[in-house]
């Protein structure tokens, strides 16, 4: 799924209704055990919430980033934790 992104549509509004289009949620936050724990990681602490909620491993490094993969449902989604820190967060989506 992973290598699909850049080719996929975000918008579930745009697929058609028996296709789901994935959802990607990226939660911000500084890399290391510096800020675990801390109000700087919040976004990283909800999207390991939500990954273990639904039993998917963060173990994709692509892009300066951690990624998982799965499903809410019938719906693919894609988790993404950046591993630059939070001013230069943008780099690991460029």
């Amino acid at each position: 799924m992973l290598n699909r992104v850049s080719r996929r549509c975000f918008c579930t509004a745009a697929a058609a209704p028996t296709t789901l289009s994935p959802w990607l949620f990226v939660g911000l936050g500084n890399p290391g055990e510096k800020f675990k724990g801390t109000r700087h990681n919040v976004g990283f602490e909800m999207i390991d919430a939500f990954a273990e909620s639904l039993g998917i491993s963060m173990n994709i490094p692509l892009c300066k980033a951690l990624f998982g993969e799965g499903f809410v449902g019938d719906a693919p989604v894609l988790l993404a934790k950046p591993q630059t820190y939070m001013n230069l967060s943008g780099e690991s989506f460029t």
